[in-house]
């Protein structure tokens, strides 16, 4: 397994069966895991098996100790598996639409971390991208500060200090998780920035 973390529902509720089934509490279960703080562990226990994630480490533990069946093991897998695969789905399409909502292109000028202003791109500058690029680096030039000017939901224009080295950035749904991400607010689904606009 990898070292991520994984949130399941079917394998959750197969392991905590078994631990019922042994008549374990989980502050007990968490013993004979060798962890030295029962209660926490107990809790991420009890929580894990009402649905929230675990990590691989823990996860590798409770399965080496509830010993499940290897076919029902599988099965909860693949069922866990197909589960997401819908529910990323069901997100992308959520996003998909969210992303296509027309929006007025902002310029955001950030003076240090935590700490900046929004400036709206004047419409008269709203007629395309390359006007609303150059608005950007004009404003930016008179300061010594990044920026980065949103042109919509799927588009990123990224300023160094002064408006010098534009650079486009396409905001997508999935990508390489080594890249810059952003994140809608109410969810857990990160959305990846690449810089392959033209």
């Amino acid at each position: 397994m990898s070292s991520g973390v994984r949130s399941s529902s079917n394998l959750s509720r197969y392991l905590a069966a078994l631990r019922q089934h042994r008549d374990l509490r989980p502050s007990q279960l968490a013993a004979r895991l060798g962890a030295s703080n029962l209660s926490k562990v107990g809790s991420m226990i009890r929580a894990f098996e009402l649905g929230d994630p675990i990590s691989d480490h823990w996860l590798e533990k409770l399965i080496a100790e509830l010993q499940p069946d290897p076919a029902e093991l599988r099965r909860c897998l693949e069922l866990d598996k197909a589960e997401a695969a819908e529910q990323l789905e069901r997100d992308r399409l959520v996003w998909e639409a969210w992303a296509d909502e027309p929006i007025e292109p902002f310029l955001s000028i950030r003076y240090s971390l935590g700490a900046g202003l929004v400036r709206k791109v004047p419409r008269a500058f709203c007629n395309s991208r390359e006007q609303a690029e150059g608005w950007a680096a004009d404003e930016l030039k008179r300061c010594p500060h990044k920026g980065t000017l949103t042109w919509s939901r799927r588009e990123r224009i990224k300023y160094d200090e002064c408006g010098l080295n534009p650079r486009r950035q396409q905001v997508t749904f999935e990508g390489s998780s080594t890249e810059t991400s952003m994140q809608l607010s109410g969810s857990q689904q990160k959305f990846l920035l690449s810089s392959t606009l033209n």
